[in-house]
């Protein structure tokens, strides 16, 4: 088709119709300015409603730790005594416990004239004890088993003698120097 409109005005539909579509792309581009600020809009409203919810949670939590705030002090305490009280239990000697020990090392046919224990026993401290002996079989087995017993330390027979007459029933005598160690009071 042979166009016969003269220059000037094909030149101003064809600037018509490009400013159409730019107008078409300007609405088109407010449009979606207008949705992003509507979509910031909306989440700066569900941010700050989060928000506030969120320390309302915060501030009730407070309120609840402070009611707390004094049982908690009596636990810490009361878990600081029970600290306390385990390491003096720890440090705990059952008298009772050590003479079992002691008694089971003694073979048959012997036994202790005298025993005396106390705090310092247990530190490394040599103890001096007598006993007595039916035979001296039986001396010589409570030697090895004072000995080889992990009860003792620092063991020394001062003596075995069978000629100062013992106790009834006991004649041999035994004179010994030994360390108790904290395993007898276990």
């Amino acid at each position: 088709m042979i166009s016969l409109l003269p220059y000037d005005i094909k030149k101003d539909i064809h600037s018509a119709r490009v400013n159409v579509i730019l107008t078409r792309y300007i609405v088109v581009t407010l449009l979606a300015f207008g949705f992003l600020a509507l979509l910031l809009a909306g989440s700066y409203v569900v941010l700050a409603q989060t928000q506030s919810s969120a320390q309302r949670v915060i501030d009730a939590d407070e309120t609840k730790a402070a009611a707390y705030s004094s049982t908690k002090a009596e636990i810490d305490q009361l878990s600081d005594n029970l600290a306390e009280t385990k390491s003096m239990l720890n440090q705990e000697v059952r008298y009772s416990k050590v003479l079992i020990n002691i008694g089971q090392q003694m073979p048959a046919g012997t036994v202790l004239e005298e025993i005396t224990l106390n705090a310092e026993s247990f530190t490394g401290t040599p103890l001096n004890l007598k006993a007595y002996a039916t035979t001296n079989a039986t001396a010589v087995a409570l030697r090895e088993n004072i000995q080889a017993s992990p009860l003792f330390t620092n063991v020394n027979f001062e003596s075995v003698d069978n000629t100062s007459g013992g106790i009834d029933g006991y004649p041999v005598s035994i004179a010994m120097t030994v360390s108790i160690t904290r395993a007898a009071t276990q």
